[in-house]
């Protein structure tokens, strides 16, 4: 937060739906965390919007929805899912149904664990009006790929990036949590893009 507040950013660094403290539900939508988002934003025009993986498609999303607002877009290790019934889902290694089940119970205190079956199951439907919507997003859009290490297809964020009008496609082979995995190259391909 300090290196985007230097730069002149006003951070907003909001929980996502079912994360933490946020509110919880019985079934999660992927709609439903862009209108919770939209929510927090108020009247904020001009806005740079970053996400890591589910942050990622909302941030993607908000652009998607409201293209006018977002001046910029940074999508980490997005997880792109299927054009339609004959595309690939968005991970290269797919996680059974119980183990999913396993994983939301032992993260349950960050993370509702009926988030993560719901989010997975949406993002393995076609969503084709995601697609047809990222064409009309005007944001200049860093899409950050993790590369070898990561669960996902990285070959989809180049289909993306075929969809967007304004699109960067880089790659930081850290897997799926860049910013983590590897903070300085993740700051230093960020802060390139945003300056």
């Amino acid at each position: 937060m300090p290196s985007f507040e230097s730069a002149g950013y006003r951070v907003h660094t909001p929980t996502l739906l079912g994360h933490g403290a946020a509110p919880r539900r019985h079934r999660y939508q992927l709609n439903d965390f862009r209108d919770h988002l939209l929510g927090q934003l108020d009247d904020l025009q001009g806005i740079t919007v970053l996400g890591n993986s589910l942050g990622a498609f909302v941030a993607s999303t908000i652009a998607v929805a409201q293209p006018d607002r977002v001046e910029r877009l940074v999508l980490e290790e997005l997880p792109v899912p299927p054009r339609d019934t004959t595309d690939s889902p968005p991970t290269v290694r797919a996680m059974p149904g119980a183990a999913l089940a396993v994983a939301g119970w032992l993260g349950r205190k960050k993370c509702d664990p009926r988030l993560l079956r719901d989010v997975v199951g949406e993002l393995r439907q076609p969503r084709p009006d995601w697609w047809e919507g990222l064409a009309a997003v005007k944001a200049p859009t860093l899409l950050l790929a993790g590369g070898s290490k990561s669960h996902l297809d990285q070959s989809r964020f180049e289909l993306v990036a075929d969809v967007l009008p304004n699109a960067t496609l880089q790659t930081i082979d850290a897997g799926h949590r860049v910013h983590t995995y590897a903070p300085e190259p993740w700051l230093r391909a960020v802060l390139t893009f945003l300056l």
